[in-house]
Order: C-alpha cells, then sequence, then structure tokens
C-alpha cells in the first residue's frame, strides 16, 4: 500500500489537489445542522441508555461478565461491533482502494473461521471452568509469565486499533467539515465521552449499547453503497472509470478478484492464509472478543453467537470493502487511500440527502464508540484480574476493584494517542506487523494448549521464540538488510512464527517431558466436557483473595437454554453447528471459487 501522509500533513494534503486530488469542502458539502442534529440524536439516545442500564452495575461479576446472562444475539452483535470499527470503515475502504477484492479474506473467512474455532474449541474450557479472562487460562495452563506476557501484548496492539478509530474520525471529520485541524478535538470529546459511560457500567451496559449501535453501523453501510454504486456505475461503470485513468490491467483485475492481489513476493493462496491466520488470531488472544463469550448465558449461546456474528460482519464488510473499490474509479488519484472513505461521503453523500449522510456519519461515529467501549473495557478487565489483583493488591474488597477497572478504562483509552504519529504508513499495516510480532505467536500459545500437552515452561519457550522471529524481521525492515523476502515479506513471516512457536513448545517438550493429562485434562479440549470445581486462581494464590471469591460466585452454566424446540424443523434450526457449517461454506465458496 502507498504511503499516506504523515498526521503533520494530513490537513494540509487534503485541502490541496496538488498532494492527493482532494478539493476543499463547498458549503454544500460540510456537516449541516440537520446532520449533526441525527448523529447526536442516533448516539446519543445510545449512550443514554447505556448510561441508564450502568445503574445495575453494582458488583464486579456484573461490570467484567455481565453475570454471565448475556443472550447469543446481543453476544454477537457486540462482537460484531467490536470487531468492525470506523477504522475498518475508513482504513479498510484504504486498502481495498489501493489492493482490490483481496482485502475482503479476513473479514468473510478469516473472522468466521477464528470465531467458530474459539467458540467450539478454545473458549469451552475457559468458559466451563468459570474463567473471566482469557489470560487467565494461560496461567493455569503455562505459568503466571505467560499470563502477564499476554496482558502487555494485549494492551500494546489493542490501543494500536485504538489509535486507528481516532485517526479515521479525524480522516473523516477533517474532511466533511470546515474545521481542520480542530477536529482533533471532537476526536478526543468522542474518546472522553466512551470513556466515561464505558467506565460506569462495564460489560453489562456495554453489550447492550454495542448490539443496538451495530444496528446503526449496518444502516450507514447499506445507505452509503448504494449511492456510491449508482455514481460510479456498477461493476461495469468501475471498469470503464479505471480504463480511462489509464490504470494497468493487473489493478483492474485485482479490483474484482481476491486472487489478484499485486504482491509480487508473495502467492495469492498465501496471502488468504495469512489473513486467515491474523483474523483467528485476533479472535482467541483479544479478550474484547472473550470477554462476551464468556459471558454468554449457556453453551447453546455462545455457540449461536459465532455464527450470528460471522453472518452480519460478512454482509457488512461486503459493502465496506466494494466502497474503497468503487472509490478507486471516482478518485484514481489518491494518495492517501485512507481517505477515500470521507472523501464519498462528503462529495456524493452529502449533497444528495442531509437525512441520509446523517445516519451514515451516525454509523461510523457508532463504529468507533462500540470500539472505545469494547477495548476499554476489556483492557481494563486484564489489567485489573490478570496483573493488579493477581500480584499486585490481592485482598481488597469488590469495590476497590470495581474501582480500579473504571480508571484503568480511561487510562487505556488515553494512552491509544500515543501511537497516531506512527500510523504514517497506513494503518492496515501497521496493524499487520504488530500481530505478526505479538499476537500470532500467543495464538499458536494457546492452540498448542488446548490440542496438546505440551510441558508447562514450553509456553514461555514458545512464545519468545516467535516473538523473536518477528523482531528480526522487523529489525531488517527497518535496517534496510539485504535479505530474502520469503523472510522479511509479513506473509511469508507469519508462516516462519507459526513453525518456529510451535517446533519450540515441542523440542522443549521432548526435553523437560511431556504434560501429565491428569494434571491439564480439564484445560484440554479432547477431555473438557465436565467443567472443574470453581476457584484455583492460580498455585500461589492465597484461598481467600479477591480473584477467589469472584470466581466462586460465577454460577456453572447449561448446555442450552431452557425453552428451544424440542421437535421439528424448530429444532434443525436451532442447531448452532448447521449455522456454524452453513457459514463455512458459504463464506469459503465466495472467497475460493466465485470472486477469487
Amino acid at each position: 500500500m502507498a504511503n499516506s501522509p504523515s498526521i503533520e500533513d494530513v490537513q494540509p494534503a487534503i485541502w490541496r489537489e496538488k498532494h492527493c486530488g482532494i478539493r476543499p469542502p463547498s458549503s454544500e458539502s460540510v456537516v449541516s445542522f440537520i446532520e449533526w442534529f441525527i448523529v447526536l440524536l442516533i448516539n446519543g439516545a445510545i449512550i443514554g441508555f447505556g448510561v441508564w442500564k450502568s445503574r445495575e452495575t453494582t458488583r464486579t461479576v456484573d461490570w467484567f461478565l455481565a453475570a454471565k446472562g448475556l443472550p447469543w444475539w446481543i453476544v454477537g452483535l457486540s462482537m460484531f461491533a467490536t470487531a468492525v470499527d470506523s477504522g475498518d470503515y475508513v482504513a479498510i475502504a484504504g486498502a481495498s482502494y489501493r489492493n482490490g477484492l483481496s482485502y475482503i479474506t479476513p473479514w468473510w473467512l478469516g473472522l468466521s473461521v477464528g470465531w467458530l474455532l474459539v467458540a467450539y474449541v478454545v473458549f469451552l474450557p475457559m468458559y466451563r471452568n468459570g474463567m473471566f479472562t482469557n489470560a487467565e487460562y494461560l496461567e493455569a495452563r503455562f505459568g503466571p509469565v505467560t499470563r502477564i506476557l499476554s496482558v502487555f501484548i494485549q494492551i500494546q496492539y489493542r490501543t494500536n486499533v485504538l489509535a486507528n478509530v481516532a485517526y479515521s474520525l479525524y480522516l473523516t471529520f477533517s474532511i466533511t467539515t470546515d474545521w481542520g485541524a480542530n477536529a482533533w478535538w471532537l476526536v478526543v470529546g468522542i474518546a472522553a465521552g466512551a470513556a466515561v459511560y464505558t467506565a460506569s457500567g462495564g460489560l453489562k451496559s456495554v453489550a447492550i449499547t454495542d448490539a443496538m449501535q451495530s444496528v446503526v453501523m449496518l444502516s450507514a453501510a447499506i445507505v452509503l453503497w448504494f449511492i456510491i454504486y449508482r455514481a460510479v456505475g456498477g461493476w461495469d461503470g468501475l471498469e470503464e472509470k479505471l480504463q480511462a485513468a489509464e490504470t494497468g490491467p493487473d489493478i483492474i483485475y485485482a479490483m474484482k478478484h481476491i486472487g489478484g492481489n499485486p504482491d509480487p513476493d508473495a502467492p495469492p493462496i498465501l496471502v488468504l492464509f495469512g489473513w486467515v491466520v491474523f483474523l483467528t488470531a485476533y479472535c482467541v488472544v483479544n479478550h474484547s472478543q472473550s470477554m462476551r463469550m464468556l459471558a454468554s448465558r449457556s453453551e447453546w449461546d455462545l455457540k449461536m453467537a459465532a455464527a450470528a456474528a460471522a453472518l452480519v460482519t460478512a454482509g457488512v464488510m461486503w459493502f465496506n470493502i466494494t466502497l474503497g473499490i468503487f472509490g478507486r474509479g471516482l478518485f484514481p488519484g489518491l494518495e492517501s487511500g485512507d481517505s477515500v472513505f470521507p472523501l464519498m461521503v462528503r462529495d456524493y453523500l452529502m449533497p444528495a440527502s442531509s437525512v441520509l449522510s446523517g445516519i451514515v456519519i451516525a454509523g461510523l461515529l457508532a463504529g468507533g464508540i462500540s470500539t472505545y467501549d469494547s477495548i476499554g473495557s476489556a483492557l481494563a478487565a486484564v489489567f485489573t484480574r490478570d496483573l493488579y489483583a493477581r500480584f499486585l493488591v490481592k485482598y481488597a474488597d469488590d469495590r476497590h476493584y470495581l474501582w480500579v477497572s473504571r480508571i484503568a478504562t480511561v487510562a487505556v483509552i488515553a494512552v491509544s494517542f500515543v501511537y497516531i504519529p506512527f500510523l504514517d504508513g497506513g494503518m492496515v499495516k501497521l496493524y499487520v506487523k504488530l500481530v505478526g510480532i505479538t499476537a500470532v505467536p500467543l495464538f499458536v500459545v494457546y492452540m498448542m494448549g488446548i490440542l496438546t500437552i505440551v510441558h508447562r515452561r514450553a509456553g514461555i519457550i514458545g512464545l519468545f521464540a516467535g516473538m523473536l522471529s518477528g523482531i528480526s524481521r522487523l529489525l531488517c525492515d527497518v535496517m534496510a538488510l539485504d535479505v530474502s523476502p520469503y523472510w522479511t515479506n509479513s506473509w511469508w513471516g507469519n508462516l516462519w512464527t507459526i513453525l518456529i512457536t510451535a517446533s519450540a513448545m515441542v523440542l522443549a517438550s521432548l526435553v523437560l517431558g511431556w504434560a501429565r493429562r491428569e494434571d491439564v485434562g480439564r484445560l484440554l479440549f479432547q477431555s473438557n466436557s465436565e467443567p472443574a470445581e470453581q476457584g484455583g486462581e492460580g498455585e500461589s494464590d492465597a484461598p481467600q483473595t479477591w480473584l477467589e471469591k469472584t470466581r466462586a460466585e460465577v454460577p456453572r452454566m447449561p448446555v442450552q437454554p431452557e425453552n428451544l424446540p424440542t421437535s421439528g424443523i424448530g429444532q434443525i434450526m436451532s442447531q448452532p453447528l448447521l449455522w456454524a457449517g452453513v457459514t463455512l461454506i458459504v463464506v469459503s465458496a465466495l472467497n475460493l471459487f466465485v470472486f477469487w
């Protein structure tokens, strides 16, 4: 992807056509009072409802797990709203502007595989053992050091996502208003507002508001897509415009085919594999996803939520990805692909209808808010439970940890702004680098822990080996060393990271010995049909720590709700495995055959 302007240069660039072909906004293409009214009405009502619901949060088990009472549709929509943020409207449209339809793979195939994998394999031992966080599993399986490292890895790469959200909101409002650099104040205000209401209510209010925001986000994607589709003249009109702009045949092909990725150092199938790994790692490592799934009211709800989230995300991201492709026909000469989404809003949607543009901007804002609240609450949870309460302050009362979680929420969102100066190479490019270094090795450690009986100390050995391989590739890139692209290329590097991490864990187990199945059986996928006794937060925990007490408050959850149909078509349609199979078949067919 071509480099976008630096943060310092974004504002001049978006006003000067000679830099990236973007004209100044006219009076018809500046956000009007009606549009602001719609934006504030929709999002204000949702946030107000969330604040009202936050009154019910009086215990930490409510704040962290919503008292394990969330139905599948709230969990699924909240997972979607967390995964798809304003950065995905802007950054992903920018990525598809440069590289075409290949960027739909992570959203169609990657997230579908990832969500179904965690629902049916990875999170079940955590759910049945009454765990609050995914990092808690790492200590039970591999010891406290892996738990600590998981906390810092999550904070490192998820705060980068929050920076993407801030940058995308800034780009949109700086282009669609005449505020210039002052648009940053609006972004800071949005972040602060999200931090406050998230801190007050925790997951119990956040998940419900996420579900409501997902409806706004879906509506926004559909509205803008149909207007831009008509403006570009459909797929035939897109090809005509690209040919008129003297776009090369390889680029035109890539715009319309998943297998047309122009990376000369990696075959398309390797890129597809890499995206599946990145997004599956996102689902496993990222507690903003596990937090919601572990709060499901039953295992059935957990599994149905995964299929629902995958189907909704696949639909929305079709609109968002193809918007960037259509934008290539409407704005063929942009240096900054990340600016194409706000440009389409300004130049095509806002002149057409104030009401519709208000809905789209409200959807973009809802995506940003839902991600701020989701990541903020999730990182606050892992900080409070997996670091602060586990190793620093063990015996305070429930109210103390509730306030620590609230303060941590605000702090995490504030710290995310530190990443913004590093986004000048493109939001997606930085994300891929960070995930390859930290999240992919941690993902492999989770999978080896769930599926094999590797030694307890193999986790930290494999994690360090995988991270060192990623760091070595980053140093080769930074120092411009003449090293084979088969090592430095992100897509090849992703493959080596998996192999190195897994191999190191196997070798460590060959030397140190394999774990005894009777010691780790409850933590394995094969042997987790029965829930373990509640409690036990690590071998060194005292019996009456706060972590022990809160674990004891978590009830054993049923396999399925009591009111499910027991016969006929209702029984068939209520099978999570049916929906999982349909989801995988459809997205695989679309990726590998229809659009390949």
